[in-house]
């Protein structure tokens, strides 16, 4: 058998029906329209030949008298039962696909079996095909569950099917069960877990010292104290039931507000969010006096660690205040986040599981004693980002359109938003409690919403501090061409109509305002010009 890890082991003990603690992925595509016969059934039948189940998929759990748990093998596995069948009744639309996956996700995994299970869903309209695939957080998390995706698709069409449960690579070698009962392996296993430990303790005790006189207004730290957010609908304890919504970002498009704005892509989407939860919670009619507080997973796996099963740590970043406008709100969110890295850098990795550990337990205990409408939230929403391919991806022979991330709602929060980069493309998975958020598409919608105001703000306000600069400057010759060569990268990224015509409207009135005297464009823009932005 093996020991779970401590974080592993948070994940099933903080289950209950209310919020289960499963990841999952959806996974939406386009059957060739020259196929010859049932995709679906085609399918699962080749899936079914693939009988030899692989560590760690053949692990159940077993509790011992301690409490402990452990991963005993399971030599008498039910495929049928993982692998599900599924047919959407017609016409097949997207909201039936949807409502499907809300059910399945509502529903805790069974212990007594391994913790995944694979939905094949077919009756799609448009000649697509669904896959629905579900597994414990103790199993896996996002990194993980994205290479364990990946590892059954091909980059070429007509790569071979694999089954991911068949596939060796997941799962380390296990120490020989003789020296591993050994007392030496016992006392040196020990040795290295109090080491690790120990080193934690100061870093540990110099962050909880920080955040309670940051509780007192005694300093100040980057990382929130918990159980200060503000209350919010989506800011309690869940029910059972489960709402699921999608929205669909383009990423190259993401990407040039990040460059334009000096941000990286998270803090982007993490403001885009922002946004469009500011504007749900105003269609509610909530005011509110602080900023909401995103919880924010920082992946803390090696690059090629295949192995572990939850390599993570959930912080907390402060987002904007709720009068603030996009761009200021962008730069806010953006020095909140630099501010939280900087403090993480100052942790180390077991002092960062201990914080979340901490956190999420006290968040768990507050759940469970019913005291949301006595202590503030631990936080408002999780965001997440995983990236993925930028490739398309298939399985056998159908090219992987979409694919939706959905996880496990935070104790304490009824709202999880993770993205997952596909292609050329954004996708966002959204959860949450269907008691709490019965109308998470129009939150779904408003992400969509956000970002276009966001682009437009970003590249409407850069184009005016170029056209700005050359007025100022039209002596300088050089500078005005950099500032032309500019605009015009601005006017070529920008794939916004309105924003496009406004950079066509500006780059024509700088053009006769201030004739150039050079013969042709510079190459580069001038690093001058590009401090103006910086």
């Amino acid at each position: 058998m093996k020991a779970l890890t401590l974080p592993d082991m948070g994940f099933l003990y903080c289950e209950t029906v209310s919020r289960p603690n499963h990841v999952a992925a959806m996974q939406v595509f386009d059957i060739p329209n020259d196929y010859q016969g049932d995709y679906g059934t085609d399918l699962y039948q080749q899936l079914m030949l693939f009988t030899q189940i692989e560590k760690p998929f053949n692990y159940k759990l077993y509790t011992a008298y301690s409490g402990m748990m452990y991963w005993q093998e399971d030599d008498n596995i039910d495929l049928n039962y993982h692998v599900r069948r599924v047919r959407l009744p017609q016409p097949g639309t997207r909201e039936q696909l949807i409502e499907y996956i809300e059910h399945a996700h509502s529903n805790l995994l069974d212990r007594n079996r391994p913790l995944w299970e694979v939905h094949l869903i077919s009756g799609l309209a448009n000649n697509q095909f669904a896959v629905y695939l579900k597994m414990h957080h103790a199993f896996t998390d996002g990194a993980k569950g994205n290479q364990i995706m990946l590892s059954y698709l091909s980059q070429q069409a007509e790569g071979p099917l694999q089954a991911f449960w068949s596939l060796k690579g997941f799962e380390g070698k296990q120490p020989n069960p003789e020296i591993k009962a050994g007392l030496v392996h016992k006392l040196r296993q020990n040795s290295v877990l109090l080491t690790k430990q120990v080193r934690a303790i100061p870093s540990i005790i110099g962050l909880g010292s920080r955040l309670l006189l940051q509780a007192v207004n005694v300093y100040k730290t980057s990382i929130p104290t918990p159980f200060t957010a503000p209350k919010t609908p989506f800011s309690v304890s869940p029910k059972r039931a489960r709402r699921a919504a999608t929205s669909v970002l383009p990423l190259s498009r993401v990407k040039n507000i990040s460059k334009i704005a000096g941000t990286t892509i998270n803090d982007v989407v993490v403001c885009i969010c922002d946004i469009a939860l500011h504007r749900y919670l105003s269609d509610l009619n909530y005011k509110l006096k602080q900023p909401l507080t995103a919880q924010i997973p920082v992946n803390l796996r090696a690059p090629n660690d295949t192995i572990s099963n939850n390599r993570i740590a959930i912080t907390m970043v402060e987002l904007g205040h709720s009068n603030t406008v996009p761009l200021a709100r962008l730069m806010a969110i953006k020095e909140s986040c630099n501010k939280l890295k900087e403090e993480a850098r100052s942790l180390s990795d077991e002092a960062l599981t201990s914080y979340t550990l901490a956190s999420q337990g006290l968040a768990v205990i507050s759940e469970l004693l019913k005291l949301d409408d006595v202590l503030p939230p631990v936080g408002n929403v999780l965001i997440s980002n995983v990236p993925g391919p930028r490739k398309p991806m298939y399985m056998m022979g159908a090219k992987m359109q979409e694919c939706f991330p959905l996880s496990a709602l935070p104790p304490g929060m009824s709202l999880n938003i993770t993205l997952y980069s596909y292609m050329n493309n954004l996708n966002v998975g959204l959860i949450a409690c269907r008691t709490n958020l019965p109308d998470l598409t129009k939150l779904s919608g408003y992400i969509e919403d956000a970002f276009t105001e966001l682009e437009q703000v970003v590249m409407s306000s850069a184009i005016d501090i170029v056209s700005e600069q050359i007025t100022r400057l039209t002596h300088d010759d050089s500078l005005s061409q950099s500032m032309h060569a500019l605009i015009s990268v601005i006017n070529d990224n920008a794939c916004s109509s309105v924003v496009r015509g406004s950079a066509k409207k500006e780059v024509g009135k700088i053009k006769s305002n201030h004739k150039s005297t050079a013969k042709k464009k510079p190459k580069k823009v001038t690093k001058q010009a590009e401090n103006t932005l910086g």
